[in-house]
């Protein structure tokens, strides 16, 4: 049987970005959630990236006086 994949867009704003990051930091400190180490920091380091990539929309709309929406996609996904 073929297993399915299920995605899902989830809309955020930078400062929740950066409360999703800091939320998986305390996870990862928490040793009794070392069973799910490995998938907490695949998560948080796929956040961070979309952290700097939010920063430099951000960043470039300034410069550029822009003032529509930018958006920035990432995924996770893991080997299903």
């Amino acid at each position: 049987m073929k297993k399915m994949i299920c995605t899902a867009k989830i809309k955020y704003t930078r400062h929740e970005v950066q409360l999703h990051v800091n939320a998986l930091k305390m996870a990862l400190s928490n040793p009794s959630l070392a069973n799910y180490r490995g998938r907490y920091q695949i998560l948080l380091d796929e956040m961070r990236r979309i952290e700097n990539q939010m920063l430099e929309k951000e960043n470039d709309a300034l410069i550029n006086r822009d003032k529509g929406e930018q958006s920035v996609e990432g995924d996770v996904i893991q080997n299903a």
